[in-house]
């Protein structure tokens, strides 16, 4: 089998040195001026990981992701180098070819869904896949610093933190104040889905993906003009733990 030229690019045979500390620091910098000079961010010539980043326009990630999908629910090999052959090259730095905001839930993990190795992408996870400061700023690092063009905001069947939210709007809960305060950005999907009728937590799932999707590309200011300059997508997508299949939220 020919290797895949995805895995050939994103892990060449020699690889420069790594960026370590050093160039974290200097990529918040550049992040910092970018800020105060209206958000320039032109794709660098070679991420400060150490890696070249992706070549991969944001059609062709979502392409790989769900790829990957499908290759998880035929139970298939994924082509190119394997994890054991990977870890020398990626202790050097990271090139993921897309991002995953995803459920902490341990039925939802996206590097088996997508049947992702090592390095393949760059997965931030809280209860809820909610776009908070933490996974914010996580994404905002893989876009400016490593140059990823996908970010997929993925929600899942029967979630638990769906659930709790669709139960706190509709009456007050005696819960622990960090609980409480994690599900309040929930509740305008859950009202939502609330009075749309039907399964509340299934349309809670739904609308949150939707409304994260949209808090992304509003309340960072890095990507959102990495995607007016039409090298990010940001996505939305559905897992169903019956199937295992993920289906794109439109």
């Amino acid at each position: 089998m020919p290797p895949c030229p995805c895995c050939t690019a994103a892990f060449p045979h020699r690889a420069a040195p790594a960026g370590g500390r050093r160039g974290f620091v200097a990529a918040l910098a550049g992040l910092a001026a970018g800020g105060a000079a209206g958000v320039s961010l032109a794709r660098p010539a070679r991420a400060a990981s150490g890696l070249p980043p992706t070549t991969l326009s944001p059609d062709q990630a979502l392409e790989r992701l769900m790829q990957g999908n499908q290759r998880f629910l035929a139970k298939t090999a994924q082509p190119g180098p394997g994890n054991v052959e990977r870890r020398a090259i990626l202790a050097t730095g990271q090139a993921p070819f897309a991002a995953v905001l995803g459920c902490a839930d341990s039925r939802a993990a996206p590097e088996v869904l997508f049947q992702a190795g090592l390095g393949d992408i760059f997965v931030a996870r809280n209860a809820g896949n909610l776009a908070d400061t933490g996974a914010i700023g996580s994404l905002e690092y893989a876009v400016a610093n490593l140059s990823v063009p996908l970010i997929m905001v993925l929600g899942h069947e029967h979630c638990g933190a769906a659930g709790a939210a669709v139960a706190l709007a509709q009456q007050p809960l005696a819960l622990p104040a960090h609980l409480r305060d994690m599900l309040l950005p929930m509740l305008p999907a859950a009202l939502a889905a609330l009075r749309a009728g039907g399964d509340a937590v299934e349309g809670t799932v739904r609308a949150n993906v939707t409304l994260n999707v949209t808090r992304l590309l509003t309340e960072s200011p890095v990507l959102s003009a990495a995607a007016a300059a039409g090298r990010l997508k940001v996505v939305g997508a559905y897992y169903d733990l019956d199937t295992q299949q993920v289906t794109p939220i439109a």
